[in-house]
């Protein structure tokens, strides 16, 4: 008897949000609301190891006549997601992320802050006298990391992710977008989730375009109207390659803005060193591939890994060594080294600023001796073409 007190304890501490909008939604009648709601009740409190309180709720759920549950088991997932009346598209995508299929490898700095708008998020219920919107704006080159970022920020706080494409809820579908948009946050208010809206640089371009309608300019407006009323309710996360078309009216419905920019060599090292983990790559090779990655984006180097990865496995026999990985980057690449001599001396020319890029970046690892085992031309010559000294 203590035991199943103590569990039901547990219950109330540790699940209040999730209560709160439970009785949030039957004191409006709003049975998709209390639906949503229990369905991740269920699911925390399983991950939780307490089956039988989970098991308990879906009891409930399942002698409930008015509510239909899906036969493939109880999902948020399942729940129904506004479509275009016109087209039946669905207006956002719904998907769960785990721990264990999402990672970051970002600096510490910016680790640190994305691990305090988690914490944020799981802790709102005990700060009701501080007025914090749970907002955040994530900006910066396209392919960085913006994205996966909020799946990351999904998992660990167990949310489902909604994911709105601005550009195509507005721009697809001008006759009937107003309805659209009304339809989506209804479904948004009723289910828990972090909304997440992708390329939201389209609301500011379409709001400032002079050329661009007078409908779409008040369909952008009510788009804006209807974020600021989920502020403080529902967790949202915009995302967008070009902050500089944001005017000021958009950045002050941000709280928390963070710069997602290109890996620097540590965050590149974790990213090959995760992308190429199964491969016949060992210490040297892995920080030479963070090192020719420079300015890349991780979507680009996790492409670039994959090639190579794959034509590792269709040529087993060839010897993976440093003028191995670097034949296979630049082919990857679309590059084409050469070094010439002309009168005067020596060309500024690809393969000579690729050479003197890499000693530039790390002396240490870039030896004559390893620049002449990738370049394939002995340390004399390799020497002459960085005007060094073989023995240095």
């Amino acid at each position: 008897m203590a035991k199943n007190s103590e569990k039901e304890a547990n219950l109330q501490i540790n699940h209040v949000s999730e209560l709160l909008k439970i009785i949030e939604g039957g004191l409006q009648m709003d049975s998709s609301k209390v639906l949503n709601y229990s369905l991740l009740l269920i699911q925390k409190l399983e991950k939780n190891n307490d089956f039988e309180n989970a098991q308990k709720i879906k009891n409930i759920l399942k002698r409930t006549k008015s509510v239909s549950l899906s036969p493939k088991g109880l999902s948020l997932e399942y729940a129904r997601i506004p479509v275009d009346t016109e087209s039946r598209l669905p207006l956002a995508e719904v998907k769960n992320y785990f721990e264990d299929e999402v990672f970051l490898a970002f600096n510490e700095k910016l680790m640190e802050d994305i691990k305090e708008f988690i914490l944020l998020l799981k802790e709102q219920d005990n700060l009701p006298s501080i007025k914090v919107y749970r907002n955040l704006l994530l900006y910066g080159p396209s392919g960085t990391g913006k994205t996966q970022t909020a799946k990351y920020i999904s998992a660990k706080t167990g949310l489902p992710l909604v994911t709105v494409r601005i550009d195509g809820l507005v721009s697809s579908y001008l006759g009937s977008t107003s309805k659209n948009i009304r339809a989506l946050f209804d479904f948004i208010e009723k289910t828990p989730c972090i909304l997440f809206l992708d390329e939201f640089d389209a609301v500011a371009k379409m709001r400032d375009d002079a050329n661009e309608l007078g409908e779409l300019k008040r369909v952008v407006n009510s788009l804006l109207q209807n974020i600021d009323g989920l502020l403080g309710k529902v967790p949202i996360i915009a995302a967008t390659n070009h902050q500089h078309l944001l005017d000021p009216a958009v950045w002050r419905r941000f709280d928390y803005k963070m710069l997602i920019d290109y890996p620097n060599e540590n965050e590149r090292e974790h990213l090959v060193r995760k992308f190429l983990s199964d491969s016949k790559f060992n210490d040297n090779l892995y920080k030479i591939m963070s090192a020719l990655t420079e300015k890349m984006s991780g979507a680009e180097i996790e492409v670039l890994s994959n090639m190579i990865k794959t034509k590792i496995v269709l040529e087993p026999n060839k010897r993976l060594d440093e003028n191995r990985l670097l034949e296979l980057f630049l082919r990857y690449n679309r590059r084409v080294i050469h070094f010439s001599k002309n009168k005067d001396g020596l060309e500024q020319d690809d393969g000579l600023i690729l050479m003197k890029s890499l000693r530039k970046q790390n002396k240490n690892l870039f030896t004559i001796d390893i620049l002449s085992k990738m370049f394939g031309m002995s340390t004399g010559k390799i020497s002459t073409f960085l005007r060094e000294e073989k023995n240095e």
